[in-house]
């Protein structure tokens, strides 16, 4: 059986974030959501998926198309998942914070 810990493809790297990014993703995280709210996300990949389907040019094949929903659908489940985790974070961030005031 092949091991799951070979090296990365070159499709599987990371290209986007910076050393302290990968050093710290929950920043990328924190940073997402400073600039978009969970319903400004909802209605810009509606935005985003209602374009590709509708233009001619778009997404002519029928797969293409269903990949496109497919894709729509869980970034749209990683997006609340994601923000629930960050609401948790900060929830707790918020509690300490609280307990520490009330302790001094």
């Amino acid at each position: 059986m092949e091991s799951c810990l070979q090296q990365k493809e070159p499709h599987q790297l990371i290209l986007r974030l910076t050393n302290a990014q990968q050093q710290d993703p929950r920043s990328v995280v924190d940073n997402f959501f400073e600039c978009y709210h969970l319903q400004d996300l909802r209605t810009l990949l509606w935005q985003w998926l209602t374009a590709g389907l509708s233009s001619d040019n778009g997404y002519p094949k029928g797969a293409d198309r269903s990949n496109l929903i497919f894709l729509y659908e869980n970034m749209e489940a990683f997006a609340e998942a994601v923000y629930l985790i960050q609401s948790d974070k900060n929830a707790r961030r918020h509690r300490k914070k609280k307990k520490k005031v009330k302790n001094n």
